[in-house]
């Protein structure tokens, strides 16, 4: 699930980014930052206009000069304010597009991705920069889809703070500790608007997200619902960010309980099977032998009625009783004429006298 979901957040990416470097290199942008007049102003406005009412996952795209402010910008609040701090600008200035984490605007307070990048002018030279912000929500609705019973998504930055988790209180609180470099960082360039980053204090996690390359999984205890989980990640490609699954370890061995249930239901059922099989069988091969006992038995007492064989199949016990038959008949066909012999000398004996 969770290399699924990071891969729909790298399409995402990979989308805004390639419509944040269209604007880095309109000749009207670059026009407007070489040469600033009220005719390119007005041009500029309009396409960014058209931009953000064709594209609502555009909230807020801005154009800076060198100095970091925003000479225009599709939010007239924003407009004439200055970004210099910004993380995002700083990495324009020096040549460089940039992709933020998920940011707090400092203007407006809203939460969304920054998609930067340097324009420049006809000598290569850097000029200014167009900065969109989009919106935070596409990228929390493939989160929140990810979510079932105790089952959630979170995304993780590479400072290891939780940029993304369905309860706000544990939002922008970090996985293990920062150092106080880290601290001050955010402090200064305020991308979560907060002075201190608290901690959920889970450094096992933290050092499993940090080191991830490729997808994983963990098993830790969560300090935020007390209880064993386990956690599969992947990173977003090309970007900073990690994205977790976690479900209680109980949830999650659920599924597995019921097959090994089922298998044990299953291997039961085969087994009474086989074992009413092989009673059938058995009493197959012993009936016949107790059949055969009880015709020697009435052989033994001389009542030839009784003593025959109902044979049933053609294997060796079947022969058996088949043989026994006809030794019956033969011995009852000698005691035939045995009595018959000694009738008739009964009967000269006295005919004699």
């Amino acid at each position: 699930i969770a290399e699924n979901v990071s891969g729909r957040i790298t399409q995402l990416i990979d989308d805004a980014n390639k419509l944040a470097i269209f604007l880095g290199t309109d000749r009207d942008f670059v026009g407007y930052l070489e040469k600033p007049s009220d005719a390119t102003a007005a041009e500029v406005s309009r396409k960014l206009a058209n931009l953000t009412r064709s594209n609502s996952d555009v909230e807020l795209v801005m154009v800076f000069d060198r100095a970091g402010n925003a000479a225009i910008a599709t939010d007239p609040t924003v407009q004439g304010k200055n970004f210099k701090f910004r993380e995002y600008f700083k990495a324009n200035m020096a040549g460089k597009p940039f992709v933020s984490s998920m940011l707090v605007g400092a203007a407006t307070g809203q939460l969304g991705v920054f998609f930067a990048q340097p324009v420049r002018d006809r000598d290569d030279v850097v000029i200014g920069a167009v900065v969109m912000r989009f919106a935070a929500a596409p990228f929390e609705k493939m989160l929140s889809d990810a979510r079932s019973g105790t089952r959630l998504a979170s995304l993780i930055d590479d400072d290891g703070v939780l940029v993304y988790h369905p309860d706000p209180a544990i939002r922008f609180k970090s996985l293990a500790p920062l150092s106080q470099k880290a601290q001050e960082e955010i402090k200064a360039d305020q991308r979560f608007r907060r002075d201190k980053i608290d901690t959920v204090n889970m450094p096992e996690l933290n050092k499993a997200f940090m080191a991830a390359k490729e997808t994983g999984n963990i098993s830790y205890v969560s300090t935020i619902s007390k209880k064993e989980e386990i956690a599969g990640f992947a990173p977003v490609k090309g970007h900073i960010w990690v994205v977790a699954v976690s479900e209680s370890r109980e949830e999650f061995s659920a599924p597995l309980d019921r097959i090994f249930s089922n298998v044990l239901y299953s291997v039961f059922l085969v087994g009474m099977v086989f074992l009413l099989l092989a009673m059938l069988f058995a009493r197959s091969i012993v009936r016949p032998i107790h059949e055969l006992q009880t015709a020697a038995l009435a052989l033994k007492s001389g009542d030839y009625d009784k003593a025959s064989v109902r044979v049933r199949s053609n294997d060796e016990i079947g022969q058996l009783g088949r043989t026994f038959n006809v030794m019956i008949d033969v011995l009852r066909q000698r005691e035939r004429e045995r009595e018959r012999a000694g009738a008739g000398l009964g009967r000269r004996g006295v005919s004699g006298e």
